[in-house]
């Protein structure tokens, strides 16, 4: 037969009808979860780093152009109202 400790009576946690929440404790998050948010943040850290290593301000300053003419470029040629069918 064990013998009962004192210490665990007037512990918190051995508190009858306590839940850990209730208590101020933060509840912690399970491996998978700890992993997860380890690994998005390491993500977001390379993602920032790489951002101003690269994108933060243009390489070359002189090289601009005007935003219809690059809204041209990406959107392609505009399509003609008419397409002949045939030759007249």
């Amino acid at each position: 037969m064990a013998i009962p400790s004192p210490v665990a009576e007037m512990s918190p946690a051995a508190a009858p009808g306590v839940e850990p929440a209730e208590r101020g404790a933060r509840p912690r998050l399970s491996p998978l979860g700890r992993d997860l948010a380890a690994v998005l943040l390491v993500k977001f850290i390379v993602l920032a780093l790489l951002w101003f290593a690269f994108f933060r301000t243009p390489a070359a300053p002189e090289m601009t152009m005007a935003p219809a003419a690059v809204a041209a470029r990406v959107v392609g040629a505009p399509v003609p109202a008419e397409v002949p069918h045939g030759v007249p």
